[in-house]
């Protein structure tokens, strides 16, 4: 089983990404410069399916945003988010509509899981990403799994699907969906 892997260790990341897309050699991804700095994660990647070359580069991008994310570097998120991106509440069954109440959201989901602003320790594997592009619209499909460690440590996993829109040479999210259910 190939593994794909960003550690933030301190404050140096690892920027080399392998896809297993049809790609023998690296692609890397270049982490911003805030990204690198916030320690505590760990994001994998296992057996990443592109349909093509630009599949490769919406599941790049899709890793990317994991690692931010996790880091808690929102500004940088944002610009990988569509203005017009939704995502939807499987707990309200209500679709967040604009990048702003994405990110608000986002926000509210960080400071439930922190009580210290920092957030806990977490690792979050993605399995088996598939991203199909058709024009300038790519859907991925995946398995994430996330551990969080801290006061209250467990494992919780989700079935996600995220669409992604093209603007010039940069993927955006335009809306996602999963919903994480505690397996430990």
């Amino acid at each position: 089983m190939q593994k794909i892997k960003v550690l933030a260790a301190g404050a140096a990341a690892c920027t080399a990404v392998f896809f297993s897309a049809g790609v023998s050699s690296a692609q890397s991804v270049d982490l911003p410069a805030a990204a690198k700095e916030l320690p505590q994660t760990k994001i994998s990647v296992e057996n990443p399916h592109a349909a093509c070359s630009e599949s490769a580069k919406v599941i790049k991008t899709l890793l990317l945003m994991a690692s931010l994310l996790e880091k808690g570097d929102l500004k940088t998120y944002s610009q990988y988010l569509d203005d017009g991106c939704t995502s939807f509440d499987e707990g309200t069954h209500q679709l967040i509509v604009g990048k702003e109440a994405v990110l608000a959201d986002i926000k509210r989901r960080f400071d439930e899981i922190s009580t210290d602003g920092k957030g806990p320790e977490m690792t979050l594997t993605i399995e088996e990403p598939y991203a199909r592009v058709t024009g300038d619209v790519a859907v991925v499909t995946f398995k994430a799994i996330k551990k969080v460690g801290g006061e209250h440590p467990h494992k919780a996993e989700a079935r996600a699907t995220d669409v992604f829109v093209k603007h010039g040479h940069r993927w955006k999210k335009l809306h996602c969906r999963g919903e994480w259910k505690k397996i430990s």
